[in-house]
């Protein structure tokens, strides 16, 4: 009788175990998209050409990233969202062939940017 009672034990507790270990799965990671999403695309500037002054300006269609005239333009372009709008762009740099590059952005609305690049934080709108 005992030794029925510990391996019934022994049994009830390897399937409460084996379930917390099964059930405990992690997310799936957010996976690259081809494109953009309809929140980034369009033309962008900050305040400075708002008030017809020198400024940065960025474009952004569906498979094209220009930011500024003279930087290299994206192209062949994926984002993955990293949080709530916030988004991380990846593409081949169009002068430099096969160069590949990154930009995370974060939209604070529909009308209003901000990204971090070489250390330089810009603000954008639409």
């Amino acid at each position: 009788m005992y030794r029925k009672a510990i391996a019934a034990l022994l049994l009830v507790g390897s399937l409460g175990l084996g379930g917390l270990v099964s059930g405990n799965t992690q997310a799936q990671a957010a996976r690259w998209h081809k494109g953009t999403p309809r929140i980034a695309r369009g033309h962008w500037h900050d305040k400075d050409v708002m008030r017809g002054r020198m400024g940065e300006t960025m474009y952004i269609s569906k498979k094209l990233f220009v930011l500024d005239d003279n930087d290299p333009h994206l192209t062949h372009l994926k984002y993955k969202r990293m949080g709530n709008r916030r988004y991380k762009f990846r593409g081949y740099e169009f002068e430099a062939g096969k160069y590949q590059s990154t930009v995370t952005m974060h939209f604070i609305n529909k009308h209003h940017v901000t990204f971090k690049r070489f250390g330089h934080r810009s603000t954008l709108y639409k």
